[in-house]
Order: structure tokens, then sequence, then C-alpha cells
């Protein structure tokens, strides 16, 4: 165990995480005082961010920016939460905060995962933590991506709707299939803007050409951006093979809120 010392409490929950897992702000904070007093630490604040995602990174959440300043002030010697992803985004971030808490001499305690910075084996325990939760979330967005790719090339619809194609509903009733088919005025934007980046016409270069042209920009903002067109590229071929709308026969074409917002 590291020596005694002064910890900052951090507490983050989402009101749906909330009212599903009974994890309250008040059941953390009372778990942090009964960790301190068991190793003898003392709690000089609990800082709270109520409704807050765990995508947000630390530095930018109003409570994780209190947090920050107490450990750069020396208030606090070290950090302590429930779990390492009340703090963390994932392991970028992390690794990010705990390479800036050792230049200042902060250390961080999860009292789930029984991590304790302050000591070697505690630095160890907290690198592998962070690395496996990277691990893990980046085999569930590999898994995610191979789906929709496999959907998508039996002409299914999976998530949004792609910059370029529509869905169609096929069927009634709990028979009802939304399929997913090229748009007859969209995608022929789409096919231009991959055959010019093919040539090698720049991101910047095609950008500027459509909205020279005054086609609006899937994202709904009112210009497009190289970013926006960068991601036209991915799975274009795929979605090439799919029939046009126009060709579909028994099918009623479905307005799909969010097929602005995916290319």
């Amino acid at each position: 165990m590291g020596s005694r010392m002064k910890l900052v409490g951090y507490i983050r929950v989402s009101t749906e995480e909330q009212a599903k897992d009974g994890v309250s702000l008040g059941q953390q904070t009372a778990r942090l005082i009964a960790y301190c007093d068991l190793h003898g630490h003392t709690l000089v604040d609990a800082i709270a961010d109520e409704g807050v995602s765990a995508s947000v990174p630390l530095a930018k959440r109003a409570g994780g920016r209190q947090v920050l300043d107490a450990l750069k002030a020396g208030t606090a010697q070290g950090v302590v939460v429930i779990r390492l992803d009340r703090l963390f985004r994932d392991a970028l971030d992390g690794l990010t905060f705990f390479r800036t808490a050792e230049r200042t001499g902060a250390t961080v305690h999860s009292i789930s995962e029984l991590i304790d910075s302050s000591t070697p084996a505690g630095k160890l325990s907290l690198t592998i933590q962070l690395a496996a939760a990277q691990y893990e979330r980046d085999l569930a967005v590999q898994r995610a991506t191979e789906c929709n790719a496999a959907l998508r090339e039996q002409g299914r619809v999976y998530g949004h709707v792609p910059f370029g194609c529509t869905s169609i509903t096929v069927g009634e009733g709990d028979q009802a299939e939304r399929l997913l088919l090229r748009d007859p005025e969209t995608w022929p934007v789409r096919d231009d803007v991959v055959d010019d980046l093919k040539h090698g016409i720049s991101l910047r270069r095609v950008a500027d050409m459509l909205n020279g042209r005054a086609i609006p920009s899937p994202t709904g903002r009112p210009r497009w951006s190289p970013n926006t067109l960068r991601e036209l590229r991915t799975h274009h071929e795929t979605l090439r093979k799919l029939p046009m709308a126009q060709l579909a026969t028994g099918a009623t074409a479905t307005p799909d809120p969010e097929v602005s917002a995916h290319v």
C-alpha cells in the first residue's frame, strides 16, 4: 500500500445510468469515504459531474476541470474514483492524464480495480487496465464495422443510411424489412466525388466545387468539408453494387431523418 495522502474524489453519473444501475452520486461518495478511511487517506473534496457522458474528455467537464486544478495546485495529491471509467473515455485519455499527473506526483486510485498508482504495482495495473479497456473498445468497433459491411453487401439497412443511398420498406407488419438502395438524385454526386478523388483532385478543391454548385452537405452544415469527403470513399465500391431505388418494384420508399447525418 502507498503512503497516506490527501485525495480528491471524483464522481460521475448519467441520468440513464443512475436510473438503470442505481449508481447514484450519494452511493459513490460513500464508497470514496470508506476507501479513504480504510487506507488512512484524507478525502479533501468530492467533486461531481452529473449527467455527463464518458465521451467528454475530463478537462472539458466542469467537475473534471476542478479535479485537475486541485491536483495542479497541490491541494490534493491524487484522485480517487469507484471505477476508472468515471474518469476516462478511453485508454488514450487515461494515459495522457496519468503521464501529466506523474509530473506533479499525483496518483490515481480506483476502488473497483484495486489500483493505487503510488506504487510500482499500481502503475503497472493501471496501464494494463487502460490497455485492456482500449482493446475491448477497438474490438467492438471492428465487429460493428464488419457487421455493417456484411449487411450492406446484402442490401440491408444497418444504422444510418449512407449519403447517396435511400431506404425502402418491403413487406408489412412483422415481415417488413428495410432495404438499402442507391438514390438516383444523390448517388451521382457521391460517384463523381469518389471519381474525382481517385484522379488526384484534392479534398479541398472537390469541397469548393460542391459548395460552388450549392449541393447540400450530408452533415446538414452549410458547406462541405474535406473530412466529410474523405469518408465518402468508405464502402463506396460495395454500395455501387446496390440497385437504384427507381428500379425497385413492390416497395415503398421511407424517409430516413438520419440519412443526411452519415456519409
